[in-house]
């Protein structure tokens, strides 16, 4: 190839080589270009997504977009508010929602999801936070962009407080509309009872139900006047018609309490009677006039929970509107009732008052003996010949004749012509006769449509009532009286722990004066805070019928602590039921602060005796190494001069010995007797035949010789330890020997017992006896009736101590010169 050829070659490939760098810089241009749009790009479409969901989330409606299998896609902040859920709280899907709620969102999402049109319908539900609320929602289904349906979009509007206020006034306007149809049947007749038929069956169906029934207070007793017409039979006439006296049923509780009711199950009130079905609701209003009861509206209905506190506060309101006509209308039935009975009664007057126990006298209307009773003969001791001049006999003229049996004559007189004016019935006026006797008189006015008729007079012997009325009040008075002064504190409480009345110790004890505790609860005025729960305990067993004794302690007026012993009882009534509880009250302070000084005087002497007992160890200890060296000093100097002592200086040394031995058993003493006091264990049963035994063997020789001691019979075995059982014996068989005769052989003779609970032993010696001035002494620690070195002074004390401190006893009989029997007694 020619030089011309490489060259042209050279400038082709140089030529290329520029052009492709040339193409790559633009290349890389354009993508950096297109990197630098594409960040741009993003930043806006990431800006207008932050725009949207601040949008979404400012939004005052609640928004939710569900897709069709219960994921939830979006949610906004209003949305989870009204869900009654935290900003932090994160709901992924509607399986999340209640089991109610998520029934019915699946029962919407149901429908067809290829309808996009928008929809509206209203739905409640109560969120997380147990609030009721009532939304619209307003519901379409989304689409992508190839126009497929993806999901559900719902936006809530919460209208709760607009339902609430629709729902109100919706009620008021029930409501008004139901006063308004009651105050027309009110005014078609001005006899309510006319109308009563209608005025039950509005009321009826105001309650939404069909029974209801309206009672009139005539007599003493809650009469049905009118009823809904399930209750009624072919001739409109009341089927079982009920009249109800005031202490018994629903309606006759109403009628006391004054206070409408609303019964929620009547099988769990023991006042429910049934009518003519069994109904498990109940709503009863009293229509009070001038504050007393003139009727009552009852209704019921089958289900429970049926009737609200608005219907009972509407039925209250309209039974003032029913007051205001009621009281003219049951006046006239009242009437025309008692016409009617004393009509049926005059046609038996006859029959009935010659069988009655009581005095009758019946007159004309214008005032002539009609009937005179034989009893009224007898009561007035007028001769049975004598009745037929009283029949025709003007009263005025009877009257002024008899005047003088009574001891205010005038007034008897000039009472009958005031109740003759009046012609109002008179029950049981008591009349006081010049003989002592009483009598009560009663006046009825016979009345026929409406006129007077005649007039009926009763008399009745009532000399043991008023006597016994006489003896129950003065009785009362007496009790009242013994009440009011003794020395114990009474107060009456009800069940709800509410003071009814007290007596003037209580107040005396508790600083308090009557009216400052009558009416409050006692425990909240009276009981420190630490016994609340105490007599919070005693009430309830009050309730359960229960009395019983306790202590207390309460705070006085003056902020003293004070503590009583309370005797509490529970308080009925004459049905017998519980209405509250009777405590009597004693003031134990000052025991219960004798008590704590007891406590604390034997703790400290407990402290003492544990001090005592330690110290009496070390003394004894300490006392008893000095005589042994003492003694081994003395036996030491005897041998190391043997043979070479006087005979004064052997007996110095014998004296010595003798009283090192009875120093060492001094202190043995000492110790055993500390040891025993401070020892308060329970003991097991002794063998004491056995233990006695042992104590027989081991008697010195010396002394069997001179000694006799018999058992009579086996002894049985006692609640006490070995140890303790050899200790009263064997001092007590030793004292036989101390004390024995020289004269003769010494006999000691043991027998025993049963004595109930506990064993009687006895030890009976020959020897010298006791002297009658050593009898007051002869238990006490260190006292000895003479100088003899093998006693000690306390052994007698030692027995003494363990048989009381078992709960038995120890005594001595004992004669000069003749010998001593020790008697003590022991558990079994």
């Amino acid at each position: 190839m020619s030089t011309n050829n490489i060259e042209i070659l050279k400038r082709a490939l140089e030529r290329e080589r520029k052009a492709k760098e040339l193409a790559e810089g633009f290349v890389e241009n354009r993508l950096r270009e297109l990197y630098l749009n594409n960040i741009q790009l993003s930043n806006r479409v990431l800006t207008q997504e932050e725009f949207q969901n601040d949008l979404l989330d400012n939004l005052v409606d609640a928004l939710f977009v569900v897709d069709f299998n219960g994921d939830i896609l979006k949610i906004n902040k209003e949305a989870t508010k009204l869900l009654g859920l935290s900003n932090d709280f994160r709901i992924d899907n509607i399986s999340q929602f209640s089991n109610r709620h998520k029934k019915e969102i699946h029962k919407l999402l149901g429908k067809d999801y290829l309808e996009s049109e928008k929809e509206v319908f209203y739905y409640e539900f109560i969120n997380a936070k147990r609030e009721k609320k009532y939304v619209n929602i307003k519901s379409k289904i989304l689409v992508d962009s190839e126009k497929m349906p993806y999901a559900h979009q719902a936006i809530v509007r919460d209208v709760t407080e607009k339902y609430l206020l629709d729902l109100k006034v919706q009620k008021q306007q029930q409501f008004e509309k139901f006063e308004s149809q009651i105050v027309k049947d009110l005014l078609k007749s001005n006899d309510i009872f006319t109308n009563a038929f209608d005025l039950v069956n509005h009321i009826a169906e105001f309650l939404n139900t069909y029974d209801c029934v309206f009672y009139g207070f005539i007599n003493g007793e809650l009469v049905q006047l009118a009823t809904t017409s399930n209750k009624l039979d072919a001739n409109h006439i009341i089927k079982n018609k009920l009249a109800i006296p005031i202490d018994k049923g629903v309606v006759g509780r109403v009628a006391r309490t004054k206070k409408g009711e609303i019964i929620n199950d009547t099988t769990k009130d023991k006042d429910y009677i049934i009518d003519d079905l069994h109904r498990l609701s109940e709503i009863t209003v009293p229509i009070l006039l001038d504050g007393q009861v003139v009727g009552i509206i009852d209704s019921e209905h089958p289900e429970k929970n049926h009737y609200t506190k608005d219907k009972l506060a509407a039925l209250s309101k309209i039974s003032i509107l029913i007051s205001l006509h009621i009281k003219n209308s049951a006046a006239e039935l009242e009437k025309s009732l008692k016409q009617q009975e004393l009509e049926a009664t005059k046609n038996r007057l006859e029959i009935i008052f010659e069988s009655y126990s009581d005095a009758k006298i019946i007159e004309s209307k214008d005032r002539y003996i009609e009937f005179a009773s034989n009893a009224f003969l007898n009561l007035f001791n007028i001769p049975i010949e004598a009745h037929d001049q009283l029949i025709g006999l003007s009263c005025e003229i009877a009257s002024d004749n008899s005047k003088g049996v009574f001891l205010n004559e005038n007034e008897f007189v000039s009472r009958i012509e005031e109740i003759i004016k009046n012609q109002e019935a008179v029950s049981d006026e008591i009349l006081e006769l010049k003989d002592g006797r009483f009598v009560s008189r009663s006046y009825a006015p016979i009345l026929l449509n409406g006129k007077l008729d005649g007039h009926v007079w009763t008399y009745r012997d009532v000399t043991l009532q008023i006597n016994y009325d006489k003896s129950l009040k003065f009785q009362n008075t007496k009790y009242k009286n013994i009440i009011e002064n003794i020395n114990l504190g009474l107060m009456e409480v009800d069940n709800n722990d509410i003071i009814l009345s007290l007596n003037n110790a209580f107040c005396t004890m508790s600083g308090y004066a009557s009216d400052e505790l009558i009416g409050k609860r006692a425990k909240d005025v009276l009981i420190t805070n630490q016994y609340l729960e105490i007599i919070d305990k005693k009430i309830r067993i009050r309730k359960e019928g229960i009395d019983d004794v306790y202590e207390i302690e309460i705070l006085a007026k003056n902020g003293e602590t004070k503590y009583w012993l309370v005797s509490g009882s529970p308080n009925y009534n004459i049905n017998g039921e519980i209405i509250g509880s009777l405590g009597i009250h004693l003031d134990i302070t000052e025991i219960k602060t004798l008590i704590f000084k007891n406590e604390k005087l034997i703790s400290d002497l407990k402290e003492s005796n544990i001090e005592l007992s330690n110290y009496a160890h070390i003394v004894s200890h300490d006392l008893k190494t000095p005589l042994h060296s003492i003694a081994s000093c003395v036996d030491w100097i005897k041998e190391d001069n043997e043979g070479k002592l006087s005979k004064d200086s052997l007996e110095y040394i014998s004296i010595i010995n003798e009283s090192i031995i009875d120093m060492n058993q001094l202190i043995s003493s000492t110790l055993q007797y500390s040891e025993l006091r401070s020892s308060q264990k329970e003991h097991n049963k002794s063998e004491t035949q056995l233990v006695v035994e042992s104590i027989i063997m081991n008697i010195d020789i010396n002394k069997m010789k001179s000694v006799s001691v018999n058992i009579l019979k086996p002894l049985p075995d006692i609640k006490l330890n070995n140890t303790k059982t050899k200790q009263i014996f064997q001092n007590l068989i030793e004292n036989a020997y101390k004390y024995r005769d020289a004269n003769k052989k010494s006999i000691v003779t043991i027998n025993w017992e049963n004595q109930n609970e506990f064993i009687l032993f006895s030890i009976e010696d020959n020897g010298i006896g006791i002297a009658e001035e050593h009898f007051d002494f002869i238990f006490q620690v260190f006292k000895k009736l003479n100088n003899r070195t093998d006693s000690s002074g306390i052994g007698l004390s030692i027995v003494k101590n363990i048989i009381e401190t078992a709960g038995g006893k120890i005594w001595f009989k004992s004669k000069l010169n003749v010998g001593t029997t020790f008697y003590f007694t022991l558990p079994k």
